[in-house]
Formats: structure tokens, C-alpha cells, sequence
């Protein structure tokens, strides 16, 4: 006689291959995605890990350049550090009275390297540059050659240039007076070099007398 389904036995087996099925279906229900960071470890197992950007020095050939195409080449103590301001409060007298420590900055473009030096004529207020029209600049171009050299078009931006005897090879005095300041400018070139002085105050402030030998002197100074 053939043996009943619901016999003892095979109830038991019936239910042992049931809950086997439903323990499937339950993990498969509940397991989630993986996540970015399961993903990345699964997928990079083995790899170091990336090295941190923006903190490494500049290198040679990565400096920053700017609007212009110049580049920016990091400036040096000496290279403002003659004339000193003491020397320059000297020559120039009350309107440097104020006169702060100097600000360089330095480039470089089409063979020609600039080294420039602003000395603001007040106290500048913590985080803040130089103001232009209240200051001392003393740049100095030097070119890599002749053809460089041609390129800077002398004298440069000056509103009348007068030839000044005395000064390098050659020089230029001028007074340029803008509608917010008034500059002084002297230009000397010597050799592949020139340098330019420029003195600027605020328009509404009284004349500076004796400007062009003021200026000829500071170009002197060691």
C-alpha cells in the first residue's frame, strides 16, 4: 500500500526545504547596493592612494603667468634691498617722511625681466597693497639682448620727456599729472638696463619742488 504524502517523514522534508527557500529569497530581498566607498574598495584593493593636489612648490616651467603673458617669478629678499628706505628719505625728504618698506614683484616676458619695487609714501592697513597713486615705484628692465631691448620703445609713458645729461647712457625726466595723482618719472638707461623712478602723490597735494634732482639722486644711491 503506497504511503500517505502527509506521512511524518516527508512533512518534515517538506518543511526543512522550505525554510531553505525563504532563507534565500530573504537575503536577496534585503542585501542593498554597494555603496561608492564598498565600490572604491573592492575596485581599487591594492592601489596607493592619491596623492593630495595644490601642495607640492612650484615647479620650473609651471609658474603662473598673467593676463598680459607675463611670468611670475618668485621675488627675492635682495631684490628690493638697494636703495634703502633709509637712503631714500634722505634724498627725498618730508614727502617720504612715512616711507614704508618695499613690496617686489618680478617677471619675465619676451626676453625682457622686470624686477619692481613699490614703496608705499603711508602705513598700509594690514592685508592691503600699496596704494599707486601714493607711492614710490623703482622698476628695473633688463633685457636678454638688443632685439629684446628695442622692444620697451623708450622713453615710456612719459607726458613730456626732457633728455636728462648726467644719468647712464641715456635718461628722461617728466611730470605727469593724471586726474587722480600726480607722478614724477625719471627713466635711465645703462646698457641692456633701464630703470625708472616714479614718484606719485595725490592730485589734490601740494607740488613737490626740485623733483628731477630728487630723483637723479635716488638713481645714485648704492
Amino acid at each position: 500500500m503506497t504511503s500517505s504524502i502527509n506521512s511524518p517523514g516527508k512533512s518534515a522534508l517538506r518543511r526543512c526545504v522550505l525554510l531553505m527557500v525563504g532563507g534565500l529569497l530573504l537575503s536577496s530581498c534585503t542585501a542593498g547596493p554597494v555603496t561608492g566607498s564598498e565600490a572604491t574598495a573592492s575596485g581599487d584593493a591594492g592601489r596607493p592612494p592619491p596623492s593630495p593636489a595644490g601642495t607640492s612648490d612650484v615647479g620650473p616651467g609651471t609658474e603662473p603667468t598673467t593676463h598680459d603673458g607675463r611670468t611670475v617669478l618668485p621675488a627675492r629678499p635682495e631684490d628690493c634691498s638697494s636703495p634703502g628706505v633709509v637712503g631714500i628719505r634722505g634724498v627725498l625728504g618730508t614727502v617720504a617722511d612715512q616711507l614704508q618698506l618695499p613690496i617686489a614683484k618680478v617677471s619675465s616676458k619676451a626676453g625682457l625681466a622686470d624686477v619692481t619695487c613699490t614703496f608705499a609714501l603711508a602705513p598700509i592697513p594690514a592685508g592691503q597693497v600699496p596704494e599707486p597713486g601714493n607711492s614710490l615705484l623703482i622698476a628695473t628692465t633688463t633685457a636678454n639682448d638688443e632685439v629684446a631691448f628695442k622692444k620697451l620703445e623708450l622713453p615710456r609713458l612719459m607726458m613730456e620727456p626732457k633728455p636728462v645729461s648726467g644719468l647712464g647712457s641715456k635718461a628722461w625726466y617728466s611730470l605727469n599729472r593724471l586726474s587722480d595723482s600726480t607722478e614724477y618719472v625719471l627713466e635711465v638707461v645703462d646698457g641692456l638696463t633701464v630703470t625708472r623712478i616714479s614718484l606719485a602723490v595725490p592730485a589734490a597735494a601740494a607740488p613737490v619742488d626740485g623733483m628731477q634732482q630728487k630723483l637723479s639722486a635716488v638713481a645714485a644711491l648704492p
